[in-house]
């Protein structure tokens, strides 16, 4: 249930709104909420004064919504001392800001499903936690440090583990990218081999991730919730989804998949959709 007054204003905090899932929130949030103050944080997340100066001067906040991460793989290999400066030591400067001037009502950390261990079913919020990549490993550490400072501190937390995001705009090493520079350059009357194509994800729309993540902060969710679809996809069936006809895919290469249970959000959704019935 939406746990806002429509009539009242609502001051909202944004990190990373300059990416892509970012941009989508804060577009979709002015629309969504009659009267928003959308706050944009634009200080330095891993420089703690930087962080303590613009939360001290942010004023109260309703809500807050974190984002701000070192996402693609390939830039958190390249420099993993980065990768945790942001992911993990910003994620305390925020909440360590956020606690010393009790500044907010409730929490959303943005999370991913690469906490957890590849398995060969459908995965739920009790699953094994067990990230294979670096990048997972910093969200773990984060998801710890938030968890515990924000229980400590009485202040309502969602984490949101977000499973296989994908939008026309993503560049680097993300898999949608890679495989459409692929679509656009090879000869696909010909096989097209696939590394990892038989693995099994749970893909949705940066758009789609964004309404999910809106819905769960302004009704102030609290706990672990895995955000994705529910529609299991082989890889090789998500490049076939991008050139609108089947491709003649050849497996290479190991099967590692991660895809969702979504029982926990189904139910959310459900109430939500209840409570605004007249």
């Amino acid at each position: 249930m939406i746990q806002y007054n429509h009539s009242q204003r609502l001051r909202i905090l944004v990190t990373g709104a300059s990416g892509i899932l970012g941009e989508h929130i804060s577009q979709a949030l002015s629309a969504v909420v009659p009267k928003i103050d959308l706050v944009i944080f634009n200080a330095d997340l891993a420089d703690s004064n930087s962080t303590v100066n613009f939360i001290s001067n942010a004023g109260h906040l309703d809500q807050v919504i974190h984002l701000a991460a070192k996402v693609a793989i390939d830039e958190v290999n390249d420099d993993p001392v980065l990768a945790y400066a942001v992911n993990v030591s910003g994620t305390l400067n925020l909440i360590r800001s956020l606690i010393k001037y009790n500044r907010t009502d409730h929490l959303f950390f943005c999370s991913s499903s690469h906490v957890y261990a590849p398995q060969s079913f459908a995965i739920s919020e009790d699953s094994e936690l067990k990230p294979s990549s670096l990048y997972g490993r910093t969200k773990l550490f984060a998801e710890t440090i938030i968890r515990d400072l924000c229980h400590k501190n009485n202040i309502p937390l969602c984490i949101g583990r977000v499973f296989s995001m994908h939008d026309e705009r993503q560049v680097g090493s993300f898999l949608r990218p890679n495989l459409v520079k692929r679509i656009d350059e090879e000869d696909l009357s010909m096989p097209f081999v696939l590394p990892g194509a038989q693995s099994v994800r749970d893909f949705l729309t940066a758009e789609q991730v964004a309404r999910y993540i809106i819905q769960l902060s302004l009704a102030r969710y609290c706990g672990d919730i895995n955000i994705a679809s529910g529609k299991p996809m082989t890889v090789a069936q998500f490049a076939s989804t991008l050139t609108g006809s089947a491709l003649e895919v050849i497996h290479t290469g190991p099967v590692n998949s991660i895809y969702a249970d979504i029982s926990k959000l189904k139910s959310f959704l459900e109430k939500e959709r209840t409570s605004e019935d007249p």
